[in-house]
């Protein structure tokens, strides 16, 4: 990965720009009955307190840049403007207005700026409806270029299952999103375990929250702490009346077909939950410290990823009870969140620890294109929103930029969008010509994918298996055989190798 250097001084951005707008607007807000607003008000707000800094044509000046729909770096949508005036961008000197200033007052503000024409859509490429498509049957055989691969239905009966995990080799823990933990022993779909933490599932059909990973503790076998992770929904709603949701880490036991001993491991503060019902992100992963990572999606809110003191848009870093490691990036500095270990991401759906190497790798969806796979280091920006190799889903530009200063870039990246989710390393007896290589499941062809690497560049990418649901996860079981979930039809698959074609 290419060093970080230090950041050059920032030109004055967009959101700087409405640090003055809005701070000029303050007196004039505080004489304005609330709802008492309408886009007449905007203009004459801005033709009074704001023309000095951007310009009577909203031009720009050395003071301001220009207010202008190609030169918005955080979308551009009036939707994005009003709700990056109500919760501000810390690091570009913007404070949040969401409690000085009334909604009927950022609206008008929205709606006299220009914006970006096209409404964009609120979820990923990989939830659109899609056309009929072909999948390869199950049961059956696919030829790759290593093998013939046998594939078989391990369980069905479920719904939308997210995650896997391998307790030992006759016993598996299954998530369905709905929000239901399921064992598989010895081959047999038990009953949904009891206990479990409520979920909040969104009824509209992009929701993407609810019951989500499943990670083992390094000693289990010693303590039995299994750590789930959901979206979670405070009772109070926001101030518009919606429910409001942020992921949540807990750990508990399984005793007998019931989930004891809950203990919340990473629950963030309520001030920072929201009300989209999407990048919820989720994936977990423990390192060879025994450090529990997990990452968190940018909820929505794409401006606060970078934002050191929010939890959203970040990849973060604890002990297995929740502590913070000693040596965590942004430990002690002000403003910042102690757990944060990465930043600028938008929706990482799968975390995976290199064997041979350690170095933990992500994958995450981009917007129309862009979707990424990267190295994540201790500390590492990944840009998100200012750098993206993807547009808005209106085909509008997000961002002019797909490099800046100190920002990481991809070790991979998928344009258009793959809908990528889960990712594993192939470390296993069943297919050895694929030792050390990254199985990567997409949602939006449904195909789980091969991909070989060298160091940190991905030389070749063969799809492997068609699937007909999406494939949210890959594992590789003790037998060392491919396990893969997808919903619709929510059910487990099982890949072995009938036949080595290379030798």
């Amino acid at each position: 990965m290419r060093a970080t250097r230090a950041r050059p001084a920032r030109r004055p951005s967009f959101q700087a720009a409405l640090v003055l707008l809005a701070g000029m607007l303050s007196a004039a807000a505080a004489t304005q009955a609330p709802g008492a607003v309408d886009a007449a008000d905007g203009a004459a707000l801005f033709r009074d307190n704001c023309a000095a800094c951007h310009g009577a044509g909203r031009q720009g000046t050395g003071l301001g840049p220009p207010l202008s729909p190609r030169d918005y770096r955080y979308g551009g949508t009036r939707g994005d403007l009003a709700r990056i005036i109500r919760n501000g961008i810390p690091s570009q000197g913007m404070p949040a207005f969401g409690d000085t200033l009334s909604a009927a007052q950022i609206e008008a503000i929205a709606a006299f700026l220009p914006a970006r024409e096209g409404a964009v859509p609120a979820e990923d490429d990989s939830t659109r409806a899609e056309p009929p498509r072909t999948f390869d049957p199950v049961p059956g055989v696919v030829d790759t270029l290593d093998y013939a691969v046998r594939t078989e239905r391990f369980a069905e009966g479920l719904q939308t299952v997210w995650a896997l995990a391998f307790v030992d080799a006759d016993t598996i823990l299954v998530s369905e999103r709905p929000g239901r933990l399921r064992v598989i022993r010895h081959g047999v779909l038990q009953p949904p375990v009891a206990g479990t933490p409520a979920v909040y599932v969104h009824e509209h059909r992009w929701n993407q929250g609810g019951l989500l990973d499943i990670a083992l503790d390094p000693a289990h076998a010693r303590n039995g702490w299994i750590y789930l992770s959901y979206s979670h929904r405070l009772e109070r709603p926001g101030p518009d009346g919606k429910p409001l949701a942020m992921t949540r880490v807990v750990r508990g036991r399984l005793r007998g077909n019931a989930w004891v001993d809950q203990q919340v491991v990473f629950e963030a503060d309520p001030a920072t939950y929201g009300d989209p019902f999407w990048h919820y992100g989720g994936r977990m992963a423990f390192d060879r410290e025994g450090r529990l990572l997990f990452s968190v999606g940018d909820r929505g809110v794409q401006e606060l990823a970078r934002e050191p003191g929010r939890p959203s848009g970040k990849i973060h870093r604890l002990q297995p009870d929740g502590t913070i490691p000693a040596d965590n990036p942004y430990r002690g500095r002000a403003g910042a969140l102690p757990s944060v270990y990465s930043l600028g991401h938008r929706n990482p759906q799968g975390l995976a620890f290199e064997p041979s190497s350690g170095r933990l790798w992500e994958t995450e969806h981009g917007p129309r294109g862009g979707d990424e796979l990267n190295i994540v280091e201790r500390g590492g920006d990944y840009g998100w929103p200012v750098v993206s190799h993807g547009i808005n889903y209106d085909g509008t530009v997000l961002t002019p930029h797909t490099r800046a200063e100190g920002v990481r870039q991809p070790a991979h990246y998928w344009r258009p969008s793959i809908g990528v989710s889960g990712l594993a390393f192939y470390d296993g007896r069943q297919f050895p010509l694929w030792q050390g290589k990254l199985l990567v499941t997409a949602l939006s062809p449904r195909e789980l994918r091969l991909l070989t690497l060298d160091g940190e560049r991905v030389q070749h990418e063969e799809v492997l298996l068609r699937t007909e649901g999406r494939p949210y996860e890959p594992v590789v079981g003790p037998d060392g055989a491919i396990y893969i979930v997808t919903d619709a039809p929510g059910q487990v698959l099982r890949l072995t190798a009938q036949e080595q074609r290379r030798r």
